[in-house]
């Protein structure tokens, strides 16, 4: 009877303990949190997009105050390719980049005419390139960034002014420097590979030329240029 109540006894204790075991939540542990992309180190590629320039230009004569401004907008396809250096720290991506952009912006229009003046004015970038700073937000796969420095293009002006019988043709080509600022995202898409997105603002400030009549006062040009450049990229990472 003793060895019977004592079995008996051990029985409950150990059922009880299974019992209690079964009741415990079983730990499964989650998965692992995703790996940060490394955009460290250099990379180069390929961009195309198109862009708006638009050239603001106030007409004085004998340096006197403007008489009339004409606007002109150029519009156009633009392709380049880029280079630069990213260092990362963390999820914060910093680095630099130069590009240089083939460009096809181009517009024309005709200009009010002023009293025994009339000209027409023609506007051309052929291209242009900027050396700029970045700054970005890392996150699994993509990069958020803001970019800004020094930018510069070729302008081609090409006018033609006529007062009373005299005509005369007027060819400026000229290097202008400026500025740009913009925002972008890139995309890793495969091992090494990413692809992006950008937007840019240029601008080149004002210049001054002057375009000369026989016989009559000089005509000065004080313009104004600036551009809206929107481009897709693809990037191989070294």
């Amino acid at each position: 009877m003793r060895l019977a109540a004592t079995a008996s006894t051990l029985l409950m204790l150990g059922g009880t303990a299974i019992a209690a075991d079964l009741s415990q939540p079983v730990f499964k542990p989650g998965p692992p949190p995703p790996m940060m992309q490394n955009w460290s180190g250099f990379y180069l590629g390929l961009n195309a997009g198109g862009g708006i320039g638009h050239g603001s230009s106030d007409l004085s004569v004998a340096g006197g105050p403007a008489i009339v401004t004409i606007d002109n907008s150029l519009t156009g396809g633009i392709g380049g390719g880029q280079v630069g250096f990213n260092w990362q720290a963390g999820a914060a991506v910093f680095g630099v980049e130069a590009d240089f952009q083939a460009s096809g912006l181009e517009g024309t229009l005709t200009a009010p005419c002023l009293p025994g003046l009339c000209a027409s004015y023609s506007q051309k970038v052929t291209w242009f390139g900027t050396a700029r700073g970045r700054v970005g937000y890392a996150a699994a796969g993509w990069l958020l960034y803001a970019t800004g420095g020094y930018a510069y293009a070729r302008l081609d002006t090409d006018a033609t002014a006529t007062a009373g019988p005299a005509t005369a043709t007027f060819t400026l080509r000229e290097t202008r420097n400026g500025w740009t600022v913009g925002t972008g995202i890139e995309v890793e898409f495969a091992p090494r590979w990413s692809a992006k997105l950008e937007y840019l603002y240029f601008d080149f400030g004002r210049d001054t030329s002057s375009w000369v009549l026989p016989g009559l006062p000089a005509v000065n040009d004080d313009a104004h240029f600036n551009m809206n450049v929107v481009r897709g990229g693809v990037n191989y990472r070294f």
